[in-house]
């Protein structure tokens, strides 16, 4: 191999998002209803190492935790990374604080990030999201519950 060629991630390697959960208040959070709907979940620092959405389903976040979770398009596919999730209140019944979906369509000029839904009693902000072609990037979601 010439020693100027790098590399090139296989395909939809390059359709990647990172999303950090920091639960940055007092309460618990549940992370519910994982849904990668195309591409894959995968090991930190490894695309190709998959990881079951059931290792992350029903996840406890205490107070100044993080959760990171992993997800980029199918190696060799022209696929990307399309998925949901809830982060719900699990102080409180499992009621929902907001949904988020994420998409990083394969061969697409656009991302999308949503952040849907409202519980008062929680305050979220979230930055970091590329929402033009390529990688969605990495995301970083900070929750607190306001109050007792």
């Amino acid at each position: 191999m010439d020693p100027t060629t790098v590399p090139k991630e296989p395909h939809a390697y390059a359709q990647w998002v990172i999303i950090i959960i920091h639960n940055v208040g007092s309460g618990n959070v549940k992370l519910k209803n994982l849904d990668p709907s195309w591409g894959k979940l995968h090991a930190d620092g490894d695309k190709d190492k998959e990881v079951s959405k059931d290792v992350y389903e029903g996840h406890i976040i205490g107070p100044d935790q993080k959760l990171q979770l992993n997800a980029c398009g199918r190696a060799d596919s022209p696929s990307g990374t399309t998925g949901d999730f809830d982060l719900c209140d699990a102080d409180e019944g499992d009621r929902v604080i907001r949904h988020f979906y994420w998409d990083c369509p394969w061969g697409s000029k656009r991302n999308t990030w949503t952040v849907s839904g409202s519980n008062s009693k929680w305050m979220v902000e979230h930055q970091g999201a590329n929402l033009d072609s390529g990688a969605l990037g990495t995301i970083t979601v900070n929750l607190m519950k306001s109050g007792n």
